[in-house]
């Protein structure tokens, strides 16, 4: 299969791959299924790539979809949202190191089942960057290709399950106001749009992890914050920022990967459920113990993507801003400091003590 290399339009081997993605997307906003323009994307680019047919899925696609949804989610942070920020950072702190042993413990079992070596396994579950991962990991040995597999397939399946799980349980934030529902000028979006690429500019220039959505957010956050700009993105440019990032993530699902590493599919898929799993227990706990309402704690601790975490937040009228931090916080931790807490839970013997519990013996 080959990506297209840049934005030029798609050629006769792909359009038929961008005609589906455009035709489910539009299908699923019909019916109002929430992240329709994200999933119906995914699921069409997925199916035909692996396939082993062409898809659309432009090199920069992603970090535009990135930086149109950043910007769209920075119009949501007020003054008041950075103040329960700093409220509540140390239980952010927390809950990244709850996300990490959870992920780091499961790893032993996942890499018995699925018969891959452990330090893949757990650079496979450990929820951080999707390119990232893969780079620390093979830096220390790890397989590339399961670790690439296995990230992809984490933030496909939670963008597909949490929306519809905090809509069963009934739960609406309620918190857009009157402001925040109308539509921004296109003069006022290229305003925000300025704001969200000089805080990409500026992220990257400092290395932070994830530019592209955590600048876009800061740079509009902070004009937002100010009062400067308020109300929010058009639907159309919106759907097309979530349209963008569904086809980059529906890309990565190779037919020649699944074709080789089929078992890594399966288990991958079970253990990123597990932790799921663990995770939305944990955040009922944090929910009782600090008053947080639990979608917004399901979804700032949930494994998945923060792009599309953030996504639902917005979609389902939660507290944008504090799932964004929920994950920044993560992903400072995960992608800055993954392979020291590898070698620091192999020092206190997490990994033999939980290969212990299973019965079994533990190798290197």
């Amino acid at each position: 299969m080959r990506l297209r290399d840049d934005l030029r339009l798609p050629s006769w081997h792909t359009l038929p791959s961008l005609v589906l993605a455009v035709g489910l997307g539009w299908l699923a906003s019909s019916v109002h299924v929430p992240l329709a323009w994200v999933l119906g994307p995914l699921i069409a680019t997925a199916l035909i790539s692996i396939a082993g047919h062409p898809v659309f899925a432009p090199a920069l696609g992603r970090r535009l979809g990135q930086a149109i949804v950043g910007t769209s989610v920075g119009l949501n942070i007020t003054a008041a949202a950075v103040g329960v920020l700093i409220m509540w950072a140390p239980w952010m702190v927390v809950t990244a190191l709850v996300a990490i042993l959870f992920a780091a413990a499961l790893s032993v079992p996942m890499s018995m089942i699925s018969k891959i070596d452990h330090k893949t396994a757990f650079f496979s579950l450990t929820p951080g960057g999707l390119s990232e991962m893969a780079n620390i990991g093979v830096s220390v040995g790890a397989e590339a290709e399961p670790i690439a597999v296995s990230q992809a397939l984490r933030v496909a399946l939670l963008v597909c399950l949490m929306p519809p799980l905090i809509i069963a349980l009934g739960i609406d934030g309620g918190l857009i106001n009157q402001a925040s529902q109308v539509q921004l000028s296109w003069w006022h979006v290229a305003v925000a749009l300025a704001a969200g690429m000089a805080g990409v500019v500026v992220t990257r220039l400092l290395r932070f992890n994830n530019p592209w959505t955590v600048g876009a957010i800061l740079g509009t956050g902070i004009v937002a914050a100010t009062g400067l700009l308020t109300g929010r993105m058009p639907g159309s440019l919106f759907a097309l920022g979530q349209f963008l990032i569904g086809l980059s993530i529906g890309a990565r699902f190779r037919r020649e990967s699944l074709v080789r590493l089929p078992r890594i599919f399966i288990v991958s898929a079970l253990f990123t459920i597990l932790l799921s799993v663990l995770l939305f227990a944990y955040a009922g706990f944090l929910s009782a113990l600090t008053g947080i309402d639990l979608a917004s704690v399901a979804l700032g601790s949930s494994p998945g993507g923060m792009a599309e975490m953030a996504l639902t937040a917005q979609v389902l009228h939660l507290n944008v801003a504090l799932v964004i931090a929920f994950h920044v916080i993560r992903a400072f931790f995960v992608n800055g400091f993954t392979l020291y807490f590898y070698k620091f839970f192999s020092w206190i013997g997490l990994f033999s003590g939980v290969a212990a519990v299973l019965g079994r013996r533990w190798h290197h």
